[in-house]
């Protein structure tokens, strides 16, 4: 039995999705990207991630340097049961960030950082992001239950919103922030989401011989509803800014049910969610993993069984070969024993009888 953990070895001939990854993410022309890579259980999409990751801290302008791409990893599951998972995840974020911040830059980071730690202190301040959200996603929600809305009713239910929300907020007020906000306090200066991602964007824009912030953010098919939800509003109310990228591994059913669970009183007439436009509405970028046909299947385990039998060099040649056949569109195996007879010889017997015949 094999440990269910990403690698950064491509065994199962995805080079391809990678590369699509790869190239939406360093082209500046796309960003703010936020991507899905959609996948059942099981299916690769930790280690699709690695490995893209590492072919982004790759780039550099010399052996010296440090990546041109600061990647952030985050996993929202791991946090659900202690923490608030927006502010989990900006604080994540700003600390990668603030590794290559330089002079007033860790300045700004840190006043970043105690805006998006006061999210979880204070009660208060929480709410009235949490009635920004309202007030943002009401339109949206009504627009994807029914595109053919009559637009006065839009309009009619905004104001609606916007009355309700400005009544809340002035019984969520928090004095203190309010009397810092109009002192000289620069910790409490950042006072709503719309400064923050202002801030935030000043931030990345200026940071040096970086070309972009990729945040690849797993597991989130693993969360509550709830989890999922505030993972993709911290990404759009606060960190959706310019040279900046999320790629999000998930299994595409699973969270838009999720979606589904946490808003069901949006539910259509039919019955139907609105699982399936939020996510089409968030995602830019769509990469879905393939099922592996029953030759690739093959040829996975049997490279599994050469990885652990095969010294370095021997598996490095193996993988070579294997990358050949795959890349000349051969629908047959690509790898078994006898095709680790042709590269290396003699095989050895263990290798032998452990392969898969074919």
């Amino acid at each position: 039995m094999w440990a269910d953990n990403e690698t950064e070895m491509d065994l199962l001939g995805f080079d391809f999705l990678v590369d699509t990854l790869f190239v939406a993410l360093t082209e500046p022309r796309l960003l703010p990207l936020t991507a899905g890579l959609l996948g059942d259980w099981g299916s690769g999409k930790s280690s699709l991630m690695r490995i893209t990751r590492q072919e982004l801290l790759k780039i550099r302008d010399d052996e010296e340097s440090p990546s041109r791409y600061v990647c952030v990893g985050f996993s929202p599951w791991q946090y659900e049961d202690y923490d608030d998972i927006k502010v989990a995840l900006m604080t994540t974020v700003l600390d990668a960030v603030g590794t290559r911040a330089v002079g007033d830059q860790q300045e700004q980071v840190s006043r970043l950082r105690r805006f998006a730690q006061g999210l979880g202190r204070w009660g208060r301040r929480g709410g009235r992001v949490a009635v920004a959200d309202a007030q943002t996603a009401a339109p949206f929600v009504m627009q994807a239950m029914d595109p053919s809305i009559d637009p006065q009713v839009l309009d009619m239910s905004k104001a609606v919103v916007n009355a309700a929300a400005g009544e809340a907020n002035k019984l969520l007020e928090d004095p203190k922030t309010k009397q810092a906000a109009s002192g000289n306090d620069t910790a409490e200066a950042i006072i709503d989401a719309g400064r923050f991602r202002a801030e935030f964007a000043k931030v990345v824009t200026t940071l040096e011989d970086v070309d972009a912030v990729v945040v690849f953010i797993d597991d989130l098919d693993r969360c509550l509803p709830e989890t999922v939800v505030d993972t993709f509003e911290a990404i759009r109310l606060f960190l959706n800014t310019p040279k900046t990228a999320y790629v999000l591994a998930a299994a595409q059913a699973v969270v838009e049910s999720a979606i589904d669970s946490r808003y069901p009183q949006l539910r259509r007439p039919d019955g139907a969610g609105i699982g399936a436009d939020y996510l089409e509405k968030m995602l830019q970028l769509k990469v879905a993993i393939p099922p592996l046909s029953a030759p690739e299947a093959d040829t996975y385990v049997n490279l599994l069984l050469a990885e652990l039998r095969l010294d370095d060099e021997q598996f490095a040649k193996v993988l070579d070969e294997t990358r050949r056949r795959r890349e000349a569109g051969n629908l047959q195996v690509a790898f078994n024993v006898g095709v680790a007879g042709a590269i290396l010889g003699d095989v050895l017997t263990d290798l032998r009888r452990s392969s898969t015949p074919c």
